[in-house]
């Protein structure tokens, strides 16, 4: 004799079938059973990225739900990827849409103790310079293996590393001790189809503080930009002609002492040039931060744009005020710059452990940043301060947060 099963009981059986083992606890299982259409996407558009991975395993119709919310609202702005250096690798990544810190489950295959970092228009990725080849994190996170290329053909120790559209650029940081007779430590080559083209040097200006340490560089889909962080001389190599641009200084404030360079929007060769300098009050002690508009092509500031100044609170925050330091050993503030076509972070290049600040761009005209928010330091950072850190900034979808379910999040305050 069977077992009788009543309708409803058929319909709901087949429907947690249906949602598979994703769905294990009571709430879950009543969300996927009463979440539907326009109430599901409404949800969805407010839960926070790395859920939505999660969220779309859950069935074909939460996974359309999450679809059509991302269509709907594109989450524009780049996470900031800490990858944190010390006795091992470790990475942590910031959501600005959720205002939250996610801890990244570590690589599962070998990764060096060292590694450097690849600027894109696309998203920056982490890569390993050995003397034997180049390997490029195949993902912002830093998790997939990555593309294996052969090692360029100068010795680098601190070059600067651009992806320009399907090109790898590496620029400056040669060897001197490694230089044969008439190789130049500021030499630029080229990586495509498979090999490495030799390219002349940086511009004069540019050959004394040629290695990723003196520079702050911005890479967009034609070329990659370079500024000198303490004096402003700036040029741009465009890697598909194999030439350099013009060579400007770009110093609209003569009291900066600290540039940084970034993307400006997109589908314009535009740029945001940023100088941290101290207030005219110097017994205020406090640093302010600015922003302009740079035409990329002539390296000029856009005319009849207004500069953006960072919020007060948010820069002394990023450079707080010691006062037990004296007036005759004051230190210039040094700042750090990533950031893409929508937005990107500020933060203190000697101390990246003190925080950092978002910035939105305005998609019009005006002033270039449309708001600024607060981003706290890195759980990760803090529990190892000493450790070496590299920022990064990339976009973050659903092809790289499906590949492994990110670690507990940590929300910012």
């Amino acid at each position: 004799m069977g077992v009788g099963v009543r309708g409803d009981e058929l319909k709901q059986r087949r429907h947690q079938e249906a949602v598979g083992e994703v769905v294990g606890d009571g709430m879950e299982s009543f969300a996927a059973m009463y979440l539907h259409g326009d109430v599901l996407e409404s949800v969805v558009e407010r839960m926070p990225a790395a859920d939505l991975a999660a969220t779309a395993r859950v069935s074909r119709e939460w996974l359309r739900a999450v679809r059509a919310a991302l269509r709907r609202r594109p989450r524009r702005l780049p996470w900031l990827v800490v990858h944190l250096q010390g006795p091992r690798r470790r990475t942590a990544a910031y959501d600005p849409h959720s205002g939250a810190w996610v801890t990244v489950p570590a690589a599962r295959h070998d990764t060096p103790s060292h590694v450097r970092l690849v600027q894109g228009a696309s998203g920056d990725r982490v890569c390993a310079l050995t003397l034997s080849g180049l390997a490029v994190a195949g993902d912002p996170l830093g998790k997939e293996e990555g593309v294996a290329l052969k090692a360029p053909g100068l010795w680098r120790v601190d070059p600067v590393f651009a992806a320009v559209g399907a090109r790898v650029v590496v620029l400056g940081g040669a060897c001197q001790l490694a230089l044969a007779e008439g190789e130049d430590a500021s030499a630029v080559e080229v990586h495509e189809n498979g090999s490495w083209t030799l390219c002349g040097p940086m511009p004069p200006a540019l050959r004394e503080s040629a290695a990723a340490t003196w520079l702050s560089a911005a890479a967009t889909d034609q070329r990659v930009y370079l500024t000198d962080r303490t004096n402003g001389w700036a040029s741009w190599f465009d890697p598909a002609k194999l030439q350099w641009g013009p060579t400007c200084r770009l110093r609209p404030d003569a009291a900066v002492s600290s540039w940084g360079l970034a993307p400006g929007l997109a589908g314009t060769e535009q740029l945001i040039l940023f100088g941290a300098k101290h207030a005219a009050d110097q017994a205020a002690n406090t640093v302010v931060i600015r922003a302009w508009q740079v035409d990329g092509d002539g390296l000029a500031l856009v005319p009849g744009a207004a500069h953006d100044t960072m919020p007060s609170e948010m820069s002394e925050r990023l450079f707080p005020r010691d006062d037990d330091e004296e007036d005759e050993v004051e230190m210039s503030p040094s700042i750090g710059v990533c950031g893409n076509a929508a937005g990107g972070y500020v933060y203190n290049k000697g101390e990246p452990a003190n925080g950092a600040v978002l910035y939105e761009l305005r998609d019009g005209q005006g002033s270039a940043v449309e708001r600024w928010e607060w981003v706290p330091c890195a759980p990760a950072v803090e529990a190892d301060p000493v450790g070496r850190v590299i920022l990064a900034c990339s976009p973050v979808g659903l092809d790289e947060l499906s590949r492994e379910p990110l670690a507990a999040r940590t929300a910012a305050h």
